[in-house]
């Protein structure tokens, strides 16, 4: 499944999911071409530790970065 179609379905594939308004969407997909541009994400299959070392240093709001990798790990599952 492309990610944007994951995110804008999400809340249909998990429960508990809340929908994601379309800026939403917009932005996790901004921040996941951020994270490739920058050379941070790689097409990693799992987050490991070096790669939440690297957002944690890039981002002061990291948490979500790892979100949107685990979001779009999530999306190849489907």
């Amino acid at each position: 499944m492309e990610f944007k179609d994951y995110l804008k379905h999400k809340h249909l594939l998990d429960k508990g999911g809340m929908k994601l308004k379309d800026i939403s969407v917009d932005q996790y997909i901004n921040r996941l071409d951020n994270m490739r541009r920058d050379g941070i994400y790689n097409e990693e299959k799992q987050i490991k530790s070096f790669l939440d070392n690297k957002i944690q240093e890039r981002y002061k709001d990291w948490k979500t970065y790892v979100r949107t990798i685990r979001f779009y790990l999530a999306s190849k599952n489907y």
